[in-house]
């Protein structure tokens, strides 16, 4: 494996990493959901800092990093990358991402952190904002996120 493959798997494992939150736990909840279009892709991540901004925790936009270290790797998937997190110091919270699904597909991954009840308080209240705007569909715990038939973008 060369140094730019060796990095760009690293960068791979990392994003996918935040999925599975701080403790190295897969997510306890999985979901994904079609956005459709650049307009409410804005509209997930407006909505998304709201949450947090609610919830008194912290949002993460990792988005333009990860997008900046794939094309210097050549990694360039061709649209512009989702990878962002809410999280609380506890470990509660979430990560959200389109790398590996199509342009408007983003798998949300959440965790428990030390505190699995308001955690999975937090889930709820999250898909539950979410339903309101989105199909969700949560990913059998078997797998990881797929694409979605349909979801290829604008």
């Amino acid at each position: 494996m060369n140094m730019g493959t060796s990095r760009f798997v690293c960068i791979l494992i990392a994003t996918l990493g935040l999925l599975s939150g701080c403790t190295g736990k897969r997510p306890f909840l999985l979901v994904q959901t079609c956005l459709g279009s650049e307009q409410s892709a804005v509209m997930f991540l407006s909505t998304m800092k709201e949450i947090a901004h609610s919830e008194k925790m912290s949002f993460v936009d990792r988005s333009k990093e990860t997008q900046a270290d794939l094309v210097r790797l050549k990694k360039d998937p061709g649209y512009r990358l989702i990878n962002i997190g809410v999280e609380r110091e506890d470990g509660v919270g979430l990560s959200a991402g389109n790398l590996g699904l199509s342009q408007y597909e983003v798998a949300i991954g959440f965790s428990e952190g030390s505190n699995p009840a308001q955690a999975h308080q937090f889930a709820d209240l999250v898909v539950e904002t979410l339903k309101r705007k989105w199909d969700i569909h949560v990913v059998p715990s078997d797998r990881g996120a797929l694409p979605m038939k349909g979801c290829a973008g604008e």
